[in-house]
Protein backbone atom coordinates (compact mmCIF):
# COMPACT_ATOMS: atom_id res chain seq x y z
CA UNK A 1 0.00 0.00 0.00
CA UNK A 2 2.88 2.73 1.01
CA UNK A 3 4.45 1.96 -2.18
CA UNK A 4 1.35 2.46 -4.38
CA UNK A 5 1.17 5.71 -2.67
CA UNK A 6 4.99 6.22 -3.51
CA UNK A 7 4.40 5.52 -6.80
CA UNK A 8 1.12 8.10 -7.18
CA UNK A 9 3.43 10.80 -5.38
CA UNK A 10 5.90 10.12 -8.21
CA UNK A 11 3.71 9.87 -11.17
CA UNK A 12 2.24 12.61 -10.43
CA UNK A 13 5.02 15.25 -9.35
CA UNK A 14 6.58 14.46 -12.47
CA UNK A 15 3.09 15.12 -14.34
CA UNK A 16 4.39 18.95 -15.36
CA UNK A 17 7.91 17.29 -16.12
CA UNK A 18 6.86 17.44 -20.13
CA UNK A 19 8.23 19.31 -22.60
CA UNK A 20 8.05 22.91 -23.77
CA UNK A 21 4.20 24.18 -23.83
CA UNK A 22 3.00 24.90 -27.03
CA UNK A 23 2.68 28.50 -28.27
CA UNK A 24 0.10 30.67 -26.63
CA UNK A 25 0.09 33.88 -28.97
CA UNK A 26 2.88 35.33 -26.28
CA UNK A 27 5.66 37.55 -27.16
CA UNK A 28 8.77 35.16 -27.00
CA UNK A 29 10.85 34.98 -24.43
CA UNK A 30 14.55 36.02 -23.83
CA UNK A 31 16.13 33.03 -25.77
CA UNK A 32 15.90 30.61 -22.81
CA UNK A 33 13.18 27.89 -23.96
CA UNK A 34 10.76 29.87 -22.30
CA UNK A 35 11.40 29.51 -18.62
CA UNK A 36 11.90 32.40 -16.58
CA UNK A 37 14.43 34.66 -17.08
CA UNK A 38 17.26 34.38 -13.76
CA UNK A 39 17.42 37.49 -11.99
CA UNK A 40 20.57 37.26 -10.61
CA UNK A 41 23.94 36.75 -11.51
CA UNK A 42 24.86 33.35 -11.56
CA UNK A 43 28.05 33.99 -9.91
CA UNK A 44 26.25 35.33 -7.04
CA UNK A 45 24.74 33.35 -4.08
CA UNK A 46 20.42 33.66 -4.59
CA UNK A 47 19.08 35.37 -1.93
CA UNK A 48 16.89 33.17 0.06
CA UNK A 49 13.89 33.20 2.39
CA UNK A 50 16.56 31.79 5.58
CA UNK A 51 18.64 34.71 4.36
CA UNK A 52 16.36 37.26 4.65
CA UNK A 53 14.97 36.35 8.03
CA UNK A 54 18.69 36.56 9.53
CA UNK A 55 19.31 39.83 7.64
CA UNK A 56 15.63 41.55 9.31
CA UNK A 57 16.95 40.39 12.73
CA UNK A 58 17.43 43.66 14.29
CA UNK A 59 15.59 46.10 11.46
CA UNK A 60 12.74 48.49 12.51
CA UNK A 61 10.35 49.21 10.48
CA UNK A 62 6.94 51.10 11.30
CA UNK A 63 3.96 50.29 11.25
CA UNK A 64 0.08 51.55 10.83
CA UNK A 65 -2.69 49.59 12.70
CA UNK A 66 -4.30 47.16 10.20
CA UNK A 67 -7.67 48.87 10.20
CA UNK A 68 -5.88 52.41 10.31
CA UNK A 69 -7.77 53.58 13.43
CA UNK A 70 -4.96 53.02 15.75
CA UNK A 71 -1.21 54.71 15.96
CA UNK A 72 1.74 53.35 13.84
CA UNK A 73 4.09 51.71 15.68
CA UNK A 74 7.41 50.35 15.13
CA UNK A 75 8.14 46.98 14.69
CA UNK A 76 11.73 45.56 15.79
CA UNK A 77 12.62 42.31 13.83
CA UNK A 78 13.88 39.68 16.85
CA UNK A 79 16.16 36.57 16.15
CA UNK A 80 13.28 34.10 17.84
CA UNK A 81 10.44 35.30 16.62
CA UNK A 82 7.80 33.40 14.48
CA UNK A 83 8.29 34.44 10.40
CA UNK A 84 6.62 33.47 7.28
CA UNK A 85 8.05 35.34 4.16
CA UNK A 86 7.71 34.54 0.60
CA UNK A 87 9.61 36.32 -2.16
CA UNK A 88 6.56 37.91 -4.34
CA UNK A 89 9.56 39.79 -7.00
CA UNK A 90 13.05 40.03 -7.79
CA UNK A 91 14.26 43.04 -9.22
CA UNK A 92 17.57 43.59 -10.78
CA UNK A 93 19.03 47.70 -9.71
CA UNK A 94 21.86 49.21 -11.01
CA UNK A 95 23.82 48.76 -7.39
CA UNK A 96 21.86 45.19 -6.81
CA UNK A 97 18.47 43.91 -6.30
CA UNK A 98 15.41 44.52 -4.81
CA UNK A 99 13.23 41.88 -3.18
CA UNK A 100 9.82 42.24 -2.51
CA UNK A 101 8.27 39.80 0.30
CA UNK A 102 5.10 39.06 2.02
CA UNK A 103 5.90 38.81 5.40
CA UNK A 104 3.63 37.41 8.67
CA UNK A 105 5.33 37.49 12.32
CA UNK A 106 3.51 38.18 15.87
CA UNK A 107 5.25 39.04 19.28
CA UNK A 108 6.33 36.39 20.96
CA UNK A 109 4.77 33.89 23.83
CA UNK A 110 3.97 36.52 26.99
CA UNK A 111 4.48 39.56 24.72
CA UNK A 112 0.71 40.16 23.82
CA UNK A 113 -1.26 38.96 20.98
CA UNK A 114 0.12 41.65 18.08
CA UNK A 115 0.85 39.82 14.43
CA UNK A 116 2.37 41.86 12.09
CA UNK A 117 1.57 41.36 8.16
CA UNK A 118 2.13 42.36 4.44
CA UNK A 119 4.59 43.24 1.71
CA UNK A 120 8.06 44.74 2.15
CA UNK A 121 10.30 45.56 -0.39
CA UNK A 122 14.08 44.88 1.02
CA UNK A 123 17.16 47.02 -0.89
CA UNK A 124 20.43 44.36 -1.25
CA UNK A 125 23.92 45.52 -2.61
CA UNK A 126 26.32 43.88 -3.48
CA UNK A 127 29.46 44.42 -1.33
CA UNK A 128 32.37 42.38 -0.50
CA UNK A 129 31.47 38.89 -2.24
CA UNK A 130 28.29 39.22 -0.32
CA UNK A 131 24.53 40.44 -0.55
CA UNK A 132 23.96 43.51 2.60
CA UNK A 133 20.72 44.16 3.22
CA UNK A 134 20.88 48.34 2.65
CA UNK A 135 16.95 48.97 3.60
CA UNK A 136 13.51 48.11 4.05
CA UNK A 137 10.15 49.95 2.73
CA UNK A 138 6.81 49.30 4.46
CA UNK A 139 4.59 48.38 1.38
CA UNK A 140 1.65 46.94 3.32
CA UNK A 141 3.13 45.78 6.16
CA UNK A 142 0.06 46.53 9.12
CA UNK A 143 0.01 45.28 12.61
CA UNK A 144 -3.60 43.83 14.58
CA UNK A 145 -4.14 43.55 18.37
CA UNK A 146 -5.31 40.32 19.71
CA UNK A 147 -5.05 38.22 16.65
CA UNK A 148 -3.95 34.42 17.78
CA UNK A 149 -2.86 32.32 15.31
Amino acid sequence: MVRLLIAAAVALSCAGCGGRPEATGSPPSSGNGGSLRAVQDSQKPEITVGRISKDVVGRVVVVPEASGAGPSDKWTFEADEYRRIDILERTPTASGLDLVVFMLTRSRPGEGDIQVSGQLKLHYEWKGKQWVLLGIDNVSFRYSLGIST
